[in-house]
């Protein structure tokens, strides 16, 4: 039975990848029900708490709060503990759904905020588990199945508005006016007040939150699909990778150092390691971070300075969210045909643009904030996944990896919540806008700095010439040097024949670096391999 526990991913059938796939997409519905319901609850909370809109956005940013210590916590505990990702999955699955249940329970600002602290974290974990599930089922053919698997978080976005909108308090029609109200006879229909700044004019609500029921419903069905995963776990042949055992134990000082030198994913080259992941974690900062904030206000900033209803309210945050989807599965064809590199610059110049047509025409156009709500999901949805593809497309991406792209992440997401939290409730609702183009246009620029960086170095899926097997020989020889041992070179071309002769035999560059990670276990029981 150990044997059969073992198997490498490369031994599961194309159909049993894709069953677990589906499953993994699943799971990401069920973090779009969990996280994002509060997008279309967002005026309710703020009934439910009598708060205002700057105190609840810094609730909600506990969500991100939480993403940074679930990635804390998720990167280790996936490289240390790979073989039980289903059962962390599945724990964190229950975990959100009882967080979600309870919060709208919580007429405390504080509370509030910790509830969504511990989905957050939750969410982290299985972000990172699941992740490394999909790169290792696919490996080099991981960025279309990753922009399948976000599709999963649009999915679930999409749907949670259907599911609140029953339950969502109901303004009064401005001038208290409500003759297209039929109201049966002796029945009078309960009135809710809420003052909500930056007016000081008393709202007046003709049905009642009932969000909870909402919560509740979500918390629900997040729960039942952690059985699938328990089954997972303990019926099913798990997913593991086969690492390479050092010839000595590894201390661990050595063991915290290869978890956080940039090197060990960048095979060695730790200048552009640290390039490559300082970048990620910006480009996510902000992709993630403007993600946060056009699906969370969108509802707000469309009732608020358009005077939409709360149905209309609730409808377009749908159509945000039914393009996000869209967005991500439409990820899975154009990852297979078009360059990762030309693809994430496609999506960033799609979103900025579609920014600055909202700045130009949404702020006093209904019809314009309706229209260009759809290619602002189209485009910002794929953000993620790609991002995660060119990163893995460069560097490997370890678990450690993913954690740290993701913790810049979620502190994107808490920082920008909470400055469109203070700006929408003290500088007006058109911030909403102004704050769209800034993030367009610094997720711009950070892109570009990728490609620049990405394109110089190349990627390590891309077919090596001569060169790049003498740099490859070189590293390793500088490796050895450090250790004091010396391995003869292979023959190779030199320079001035390098125009008249083929490539050195690829057989001989393996044998070489082979014996030169031999030679460095014997050395210190460092082993040369990724995470």
């Amino acid at each position: 039975m150990k044997e059969e526990d073992q198997i490498k991913p490369s031994t599961y059938s194309t159909s049993e990848k894709i069953i677990k796939t589906v499953v993994l997409v699943l799971t990401w519905v069920m973090i779009g029900l969990f996280t994002e319901i509060t997008g279309p609850t967002q005026k309710d909370l703020i009934i439910k708490t009598d708060s205002d809109y700057e105190l609840v956005s810094r609730a909600i940013s506990g969500r991100s709060v939480g993403y940074f210590i679930g990635a804390v916590i998720g990167g280790p505990l996936v490289d240390k503990l790979g073989k039980y990702c289903d059962l962390m999955i599945a724990v964190c699955l229950d975990g959100g759904a009882v967080a979600t249940i309870i919060a709208p329970y919580c007429t405390d600002i504080s509370l509030l905020w910790f509830l969504f602290v511990l989905a957050g974290t939750f969410e982290g974990v299985i972000n990172i588990a699941g992740q490394k599930i999909i790169l290792n089922l696919w490996k080099e053919k991981a960025t279309g199945p990753l922009h399948v698997l976000h599709f999963g978080f649009g999915m679930g976005s999409f749907i949670v508005p259907q599911i609140a909108n029953p339950f969502l308090a109901v303004l009064a029609p401005s001038g208290g006016n409500s003759t297209n109200t039929t109201i049966a006879p002796s029945v009078t229909p309960p009135l809710i007040t809420s003052t909500i700044a930056p007016s000081s004019e008393t709202d007046i609500y003709l049905k009642e939150s009932r969000i909870e029921s909402a919560y509740l419903i979500v918390g629900i069905i997040v729960a039942s699909l952690s059985l699938v995963f328990y089954i997972y776990q303990f019926c099913c042949r798990q997913i593991s990778e086969k690492e390479k055992e050092s010839a000595e134990k590894e201390t661990v000082v050595r063991k915290i150092v290869k978890v956080v030198d940039p090197a060990t994913c960048a095979n060695g080259d730790r200048w552009f390691g640290v390039q490559v992941f300082v970048l990620l974690f910006l480009y996510f900062f902000n992709a993630v971070g403007g993600e946060r904030l056009y699906g969370k206000f969108i509802r707000s900033y469309a009732i608020d300075k358009h005077k939409f209803s709360g149905d209309d309210g609730s409808l377009i945050n749908t159509e945000f969210w039914i393009c996000f989807a869209i967005g991500r599965f439409v990820g899975l064809f154009t990852g297979r045909f078009i360059p990762i590199r030309v693809l994430i610059l496609i999506e960033v110049f799609g979103a900025l643009v579609t920014a600055v047509l909202l700045e130009i025409f949404a702020r006093e156009s209904d019809l314009a904030l309706w229209i260009l709500t759809a290619p602002m999901g189209f485009f910002v949805a794929p953000l993620f996944p790609s991002g995660i593809g060119w990163g893995d497309f460069h560097v490997e991406f370890t678990g450690s990896a993913i954690t740290f792209v993701l913790m810049g992440g979620a502190l994107g997401g808490m920082s920008y919540l909470w400055v469109i939290g203070y700006l929408y409730q003290y500088q007006g609702y058109d911030m909403f806008l102004h704050q769209m183009v800034a993030y367009g246009a610094i997720v711009v620029l950070f892109t570009i700095l990728l490609t620049i960086v990405g394109k110089r170095h190349g990627g390590r899926f891309e077919t090596k010439g001569t060169n790049d097997y003498d740099y490859e020989i070189d590293v390793k020889g500088r490796e050895l040097q450090a250790h004091g041992t010396n391995i003869k070179k292979p023959n190779t071309i030199s320079k001035e024949d390098d125009d008249q002769h083929s490539p050195p035999n690829y057989a001989d560059v393996v044998s070489y670096t082979n014996s030169v990670d031999i030679s460095l276990e014997e050395k210190d029981g460092y082993s040369n391999t990724y995470m």
